[in-house]
């Protein structure tokens, strides 16, 4: 599917549309990575554009019973700067 992306709102450069991995966040407990993901990306400065099917395609992803494809293991450090 072709979709249609306008200039970037911050640059003005071309936003193409191109597939990226997109780490998903919802508040401090849900996070998971998407790969895939059409998404709208500034040449010029990389800005990334999401179309709303795609965000509401994302939720729904995470949010589902769907085994997914793997897990991976991430470290977690804290930065610990007054």
């Amino acid at each position: 599917m072709h979709r249609v992306y306008h200039k970037c709102h911050f640059c003005g450069g071309e936003v193409v549309e191109k597939r990226i991995t997109v780490d998903y966040r919802w508040g401090d407990d849900l996070i998971a990575l998407i790969e895939n993901v059409p998404t709208g990306v500034c040449n010029v400065c990389g800005e990334r554009y999401f179309k709303a099917e795609i965000v509401k395609e994302m939720e729904r992803l995470v949010r589902s019973s769907e085994k997914p494809k793997r897990f991976i293991e991430v470290p977690l450090r804290k930065l610990a700067i007054a």
